[in-house]
């Protein structure tokens, strides 16, 4: 059976403010890029999709399964890294690579690959805390990449990367997205479109289908 999450008839807001809106939509394997203005809710939406919100009404659902009822099965078959996720200080970078792949079906050729695209090897025995920012993400991103999720969904995957991490993510996700769905937010659209993702434009509290990009990494 091909993967899906299945927005059907959401909406979504804080006080009285809606953000979105009898949305309907059903991703499956693809790549995907959601774009819109700050604050419009693209970082809510994610949250949505992987059950850590929960619709003021309206479902989502992963392969028909309650999202927010099922957080176990959304946190396996989902590799999600929101912008400003935190983790433990006090571990290294291998302590905490570890402590991710216990929970998933991953080898360690796949995990010492990526580690190795990333140039992090020599990070293994820094602890977070000690690590730059940019550091700090690969990491992060680097534990989302590994195993076999239905979905990889990933919030501003390039803040805080220098050029050629970008571009090793980039055509890491590429390769990933031969298996997985992709489904991002990144406010630089011009290196998200090598990847020639479908453009979901989140814009007057509607999810709106633009184009696909024809662009592709060298």
């Amino acid at each position: 059976m091909n993967s899906n999450i299945r927005l059907t008839n959401v909406c979504k807001g804080y006080g009285h403010h809606q953000l979105l809106n009898q949305i309907t939509y059903q991703f499956a394997k693809h790549i995907y890029h959601i774009i819109g203005s700050n604050g419009v809710g693209k970082s809510t939406l994610l949250r949505l999709l992987v059950g850590l919100e929960r619709p003021d009404t309206g479902t989502v659902t992963l392969n028909e399964t309650l999202a927010v009822s099922e957080q176990n099965v959304m946190a396996k078959n989902i590799h999600y890294v929101p912008d400003d996720l935190e983790v433990y200080p006090f571990l290294t970078g291998q302590e905490f690579i570890n402590w991710i792949a216990q929970a998933r079906t991953t080898d360690s050729h796949e995990i010492e690959t990526i580690i190795t695209k990333f140039q992090l090897n020599k990070h293994l025995n820094t602890t977070i805390s000690a690590m730059s920012f940019g550091t700090k993400k690969k990491f992060i991103l680097a534990t989302a990449l590994i195993g076999n999720p239905n979905f990889i969904i990933l919030d501003e995957p390039l803040n805080g990367l220098d050029l050629n991490s970008q571009l090793v993510l980039l055509k890491i996700l590429e390769e990933k997205s031969k298996q997985c769905g992709l489904i991002l937010t990144c406010h630089e659209e011009d290196k998200v479109s090598l990847l020639r993702p479908l453009i979901l434009q989140l814009v007057n509290k509607q999810l709106n289908e633009l184009k696909l990009q024809e662009n592709s990494i060298v």
